[in-house]
């Protein structure tokens, strides 16, 4: 399984925050995790990027239930549609950890 980040550079509160998410998952999952900028396409130009920031499962992109911000249920949710038939309680629980992890830092800012 891929999990995609699509950041802005330098990366802001929510694509560090969808980097995190990737990176947690895609270890549980043992999967892999990418971060990509949006560049054109070559040589797949028909196949663009969706805006930063943006976390892609397998490719197909996860939107926020809010427009605004994905939370872990949504992750979760995501890559369980994608396959993952292992654990989804305790994905949930490392995917909110590494929220809680990020709003502490934001605090602390």
């Amino acid at each position: 399984m891929k999990i995609s980040v699509v950041s802005k550079q330098p990366p802001g509160g929510r694509c560090k925050l969808y980097m995190r998410f990737a990176d947690a998952a895609a270890e549980v999952v043992g999967g892999r995790a990418e971060l990509l900028y949006p560049v054109p396409r070559f040589p797949r130009p028909e196949e663009p990027l969706p805006p930063p920031p943006a976390l892609l499962v397998d490719g197909k992109p996860v939107e926020p239930a809010d427009g605004v911000i994905l939370s872990p249920e949504e992750v979760c949710a995501a890559i369980s549609a994608a396959g993952y038939d292992d654990d989804a309680a305790a994905l949930l629980e490392i995917l909110e950890a590494e929220q809680e992890r990020m709003m502490e830092e934001w605090g602390g800012e």
